[in-house]
């Protein structure tokens, strides 16, 4: 099919703006439209703001495409959906269409009767994700998984970038993709299936679909700037190497005392992955020789996902020596106001957890192993959390980020943490 796209025209887009239909949303819908781009095809082709073809039955004179605009998905920053009326000569409604998971269907009741409320279209929106449907009950084959959506997985796709505005979203990082994360999953719901709540698409700016496709990668990178100021993010996560990434037990040297082989703690490697994947800055802060580290770490594709690596052999002193620590900050370029967004990951409860609480550095010490002490000699070897496992730090480290949020939002007057000292 061709694609028959010419921008609206003023006469088109007040059409548009009449016959605008109305959308059922779930009572406790958190995220409206706030704007529409509307474009008008006067023969079947390719839709010019969605990749489907839109075609005409006998009858149809001209298709009105509503791609309405979403800053939110509970999913993911910002969402465009469909729909389409088919108008005869007169412009008279002959048949509905609107987007759902992707795909474009036909809007009808049971009966086979356009869905019309008052004389004005009216559609159903699914909680969170926006997708429609002309009844409430064409909602309950997927309300299982819209719950999961608003709840578990909430925030999983970051910020949405799709092949139309890849170009203009190229410079979105892994951190933005975080963030983005963090503050959606801050405000994951349980979905109401009651759609009292009506909206009338009127109500909101209706542009031509070229205008809102000019506007929207600006208001993505705005709407990410706003995020950015109310949702904190660790700066970087320190990891030990002993018996935190590396199983010590496992070690076999050659004659001069160097690591030559090692096995990873289960799950370590896919910790790393998982840090880097969702753009944590990782250093290395350990104690030990250079090419022990780059024989293990190297070997088992750990170390390529470092920022930095700090290692006593080099240093000239080992943890808990201040120093480790503040080496391994400057070279990610912090300092030291930043240590409460900074975690060090370690099982030694002296050196690395001691060494991180002297200076203010979130601490998380990892038990996994029976062979140091799981006693605390004294106070600043009290770890801030705890964990068992490698696997255990990516859901921690979620759950710090959301807390530093909740801080951030509500602080309380005249409160400040107590820290070791």
């Amino acid at each position: 099919m061709s694609s028959p796209f010419q921008a609206a025209t003023p006469a088109e887009i007040e059409l548009a703006r009449r016959l605008a239909p109305m959308i059922r949303f779930g009572d406790n819908e958190p995220f409206l439209p706030s704007r529409v781009g509307v474009s008008v095809l006067t023969n079947p082709g390719r839709s010019p703001s969605a990749p489907l073809d839109i075609a005409f039955a006998p009858g149809i004179a001209r298709v009105i495409e509503y791609a309405i605009w979403w800053d939110w998905d509970i999913q993911h920053l910002y969402e465009l959906e469909h729909i389409w009326l088919h108008l005869d000569a007169s412009d008279a409604l002959v048949s509905v269409e609107a987007s759902a998971h992707g795909g474009k269907f036909a809007m009808h009741t049971a009966d086979g009767a356009l869905p019309i409320e008052a004389g004005r279209v009216t559609l159903i929106s699914t909680p969170g994700k926006h997708a429609f449907t002309a009844t409430p009950d064409g909602q309950r084959p997927h309300a299982e998984m819209t719950t999961v959506c608003c709840q578990e997985l909430a925030g999983r796709g970051g910020v949405l970038i799709n092949d139309m505005f890849r170009d203009q979203l190229a410079d979105v990082s892994l951190e933005d993709h975080r963030a983005v994360k963090r503050y959606l999953q801050a405000r994951a719901f349980l979905p109401s299936f009651s759609f009292g709540q009506v909206f009338d698409l009127a109500s909101v700016e209706i542009v031509s679909w070229h205008d809102l496709a000019a506007w929207i990668p600006g208001q993505v990178k705005a709407v990410l700037d706003q995020v950015r100021q109310e949702q904190p993010l660790l700066k970087a996560v320190f990891l030990d190497s002993g018996d935190t990434l590396v199983d010590e037990a496992s070690e076999k040297f050659d004659a001069d005392g160097y690591v030559i082989e090692a096995d990873l703690i289960p799950g370590a490697l896919e910790m790393v992955r998982s840090l880097a994947e969702d753009g944590y800055r990782l250093a290395l802060v350990a104690d030990g020789r250079v090419r022990s580290f780059s024989t293990v770490l190297g070997g088992h594709g750990i170390a390529p996902h470092f920022h930095a690596q700090v290692i006593s052999e080099t240093e000239g002193c080992s943890k808990p020596d201040a120093r480790m620590f503040q080496k391994a900050m400057s070279s990610l370029g912090l300092e030291s106001d930043d240590a409460e967004a900074i975690v060090m990951v370690g099982n030694h409860l002296e050196r690395d957890i001691g060494g991180a609480n002297r200076l203010g550095i979130v601490s998380i010490w990892q038990s996994w192993s029976k062979k140091r002490s799981h006693v605390p000699a004294e106070a600043i070897e009290v770890p801030r959390y705890t964990i068992r496992t490698p696997g255990e730090l990516p859901g921690l480290l979620a759950d710090i980020e959301r807390q530093m949020a909740r801080d951030k939002a509500n602080p309380v007057p005249g409160f400040e943490e107590s820290r070791p000292t």
